[in-house]
């Protein structure tokens, strides 16, 4: 039976891939941090996975645990705990690099060389841009969130080799789909908020049971040592379905430059293609906020 750890397990993108982790039969363990009282999204998450048996909740934080003793039985690590509400400020720049780049560095350390080591990135490392984005396109963040990123890649390439260690990076769109954050676009306009953030990324959308999916065929994939897209490779999609959750919304009457995030490389290596459509996407995400809705009152 294959060992599974996941780095903020009962967050958007974890909690998923937890779920479909256990589905496939591995052992996992989740690494994340909640108070019940204070967060009742992650406690409903909890409610729903928390007694499976092939599952370990440890409720710290990285910076606090003995990961080298955690790990010795561990196949793959997917690192997805990042911090997200705050990163985009400037003045908490250390404190993001201590979060986002010291922790992934000591999670590497603690690996054996076996370990697979899957990360989440971004495609904020990229900055602003139009055209066609490939994996092979230069960097140039402009966001403490992205410099982080990068640098953690750039951290993960260095210090795997060094160990042995198989790694995957995958440079991430926005995700949207149930349990989207509650600070991201897509989820404000269906909870009915007014005032919304605009998402730090229009350049792709991708729905989040397709992100796992593309997470999990790295586990799996006889190629290694790579960094990839996890995209639908078209231009458009994000603003394709802001129209579909609010046709009005001022954003679609302003002209956008034509950026378009490659598919190719994944496809190619990992066989990924994203199956959900926007309408069954969306549709889902807004019947889940409905539902959550009635549930929480």
């Amino acid at each position: 039976m294959r060992r599974a750890l996941v780095t903020g397990g009962l967050g958007f993108i974890g909690y998923h891939l937890c779920e479909r982790l256990l589905y496939e039969g591995y052992e996992v363990i989740v690494i994340d941090t909640f108070q019940e009282e204070k967060d009742i999204e992650k406690e409903e998450k909890w409610m729903r996975i928390g007694r499976h048996d092939l599952l370990t909740f440890i409720n710290d934080s990285l910076e606090n645990m003995d990961l080298k003793s955690l790990l010795k039985k561990v196949d793959i690590v997917f690192h997805l705990a990042a911090l997200t509400h705050a990163d985009s400020k400037w003045p908490r720049l250390t404190e993001v690099i201590e979060k986002n780049v010291t922790v992934t560095e000591r999670l590497i350390h603690a690996c054996r060389s076996k370990t697979k080591f899957v990360y989440t990135s971004t495609v904020e490392v990229y900055g602003e841009r139009p055209g066609k984005i490939t994996e092979k396109t230069p960097t140039n963040p402009t966001s403490p969130y992205g410099i982080t990123k990068l640098a953690s890649e750039r951290l993960i390439i260095r210090e795997c080799k060094k160990k042995g260690i198989s790694y995957y990076i995958f440079r991430l769109p926005t995700i949207y789909g149930p349990w989207q954050r509650g600070d991201m676009m897509f989820q404000q306009l269906l909870l009915g908020k007014k005032n919304v953030n605009l998402d730090r990324s229009t350049i792709d959308l991708v729905y989040v049971e397709d992100c796992v999916n593309g997470l999990l065929l790295a586990a799996n994939s006889e190629n290694e040592n790579e960094t990839y897209h996890l995209s639908t490779g078209k231009v458009g999609e994000w603003f394709r379905a802001l129209s579909l959750i609010d046709p009005n919304h001022p954003k679609l009457t302003q002209q956008q430059p034509i950026v378009q995030l490659s598919a190719d490389k994944a496809e190619g290596d990992l066989g990924f293609k994203v199956k959900t459509s926007l309408k069954e996407g969306i549709e889902k995400q807004r019947q889940h906020v409905e539902q959550w809705q009635r549930q929480v009152k």
